[in-house]
């Protein structure tokens, strides 16, 4: 079989407290001071420094709210594999916060970390020491004017060709520094901070769009994203995006399965515009009146992607052998149901299958591992498949829809025998595919 790519068509303080314990229970008085009778010494930077980095700028900022501000290190050097260096140097940012108890400055941030941001699924660092970043700069934000500030932080990562804005905001919790926002899918972006500095402030993101299955060289349009806090204690998150979400996983069909540039649906996700409407299985053959750009593999990304939050579109689809039309309401990436949509995971059952020959629907079952689930659930080789969950399954793109997010669930088999002709129900429990999650792009 094929291995599919898929898309997702889819968007504090550091507080410190006195305490103290009784002379008469026996326990030892430590005085904890709420405040510090005198600042503590500048620190010493280059002893925080990666071998090889010196200092370009240093700043303060109230991040965790305590009597000390922070200290910002924006660094520059060859990277951190000394055996590899960057051609043209990197840049990288720390953050320093004194601990008045330790009476000693402590890295609480290091942007060359790996880290997960907040609705962020893959760990990695802010700003990667291994690429060549430029233009770095800080900046704080402030959600609420009763509260510390967030550290804005921006860069250029002008390694590939088209270079990468990065854009992270950071929060200081109890000691504790954590990215609040990351986004590194911007390209040329321009990163604006409104509102005034005494009260609650935004972040505005413009950027060219580009869809997932595009070459970076076309992008569909501009679009712009609003980032801030919601609410009195809400999180940082996006206020507003004008990307639009339609919500399902999108694959492409193994060869044959479907028209040049069509894509079938995997999974809808729930309280998404689609999930009303379509059904995995479906196959996308574009928006209504579009036209089909030559060899263009799954255009309807570019078709939707084209379109804003809001809009009405009609999407031409197949389901079950059948054309149609279905109207749709494009949602916006800024829908809290697309922030971080569980991903399709592979199921497998072990066997290996080809089209039944003539008029006979289904996949016939030409091998089966032994131990596997099909194995066990008495799958045989020579019986064609012909249903999965009282779901027609005519191709191989069908069945591997039916097995998708299927890993540890039960799965019912309609299967011929073709030397009785007589049909029969088998009960399968697929496995989670080695791959594991199909590869993805959010849009």
């Amino acid at each position: 079989m094929k291995l599919w790519v898929l898309a997702t068509i889819v968007g504090l303080g550091l507080s410190m407290t006195a305490c103290s314990g009784s002379a008469s229970d026996g326990s030892a008085t430590t005085a904890q001071p709420s405040a510090l009778s005198s600042p503590p010494s500048e620190p010493d930077y280059s002893s925080v420094l990666h071998p090889n980095y010196r200092v370009v700028t240093t700043s303060e900022l109230d991040l965790g709210g305590g009597p000390t501000p922070d200290r910002i290190i924006v660094s520059s050097g060859p990277g951190l594999d000394a055996g590899k260096p960057v051609d043209g140097g990197t840049q990288d940012v720390q953050i320093l916060s004194y601990d008045a108890i330790a009476e000693r400055w402590n890295v609480t941030f290091d942007a060359a970390n790996t880290m997960t941001a907040a609705g962020s699924v893959d760990a990695v660092p802010l700003l990667p020491q291994t690429n060549r970043v430029t233009s770095v700069t800080v900046k704080g934000i402030r959600a609420d004017p009763d509260k510390p500030a967030y550290l804005l932080i921006t860069g250029v990562d002008t390694t590939a060709n088209h270079p990468l804005t990065l854009t992270g905001i950071v929060s200081l919790t109890a000691g504790v520094a954590q990215v609040a926002y990351r986004n590194n899918q911007d390209m040329n972006a321009t990163v604006q901070v409104d509102g005034p500095d005494t009260g609650p402030q935004t972040l505005t993101v413009t950027s060219d769009y580009f869809p997932p299955r595009a070459p970076a060289c076309c992008p569909l349009r501009k679009y712009t994203r609003t980032v801030g806090a919601r609410g009195d204690a809400g999180p940082i998150i996006d206020l507003s995006d004008d990307r639009p979400w339609l919500g399902v996983w999108l694959g492409q069909p193994s060869d044959g399965d479907g028209p040049t540039g069509s894509g079938v649906v995997v999974a809808t996700i729930p309280g998404s515009p689609a999930s009303a409407v379509l059904q995995p299985g479906d196959l996308i053959l574009g928006v209504k009146d579009a036209a089909v750009p030559a060899g263009k593999p799954i255009y309807a990304f570019d078709e939707i992607g084209s379109h804003h939050p809001g809009d009405s579109v009609t999407l031409r689809i197949s389901r079950h052998g059948q054309d149609s039309t279905v109207a749709v309401t494009l949602g916006s990436m800024a829908d809290p149901h697309a922030a971080q949509p569980s991903p399709p995971i592979e199921g497998v059952i072990g066997i290996q299958i080809h089209p039944a020959a003539g008029s006979m629907p289904g996949l016939v079952v030409a091998d089966v591992t032994g131990g596997s689930p099909a194995a066990r659930a008495g799958l045989r080789a020579g019986q064609i498949v012909t249903a999965a969950d009282d779901m027609p399954v005519r191709t191989f793109t069908d069945l591997l829809v039916a097995l998708t997010n299927k890993a540890g669930q039960s799965l019912t088999l309609t299967v011929v025998t073709p030397s009785t002709h007589g049909s029969s129900s088998l009960t399968v429990f697929p496995q989670t595919a080695p791959s594991g999650r199909l590869s993805s792009h959010t849009i």
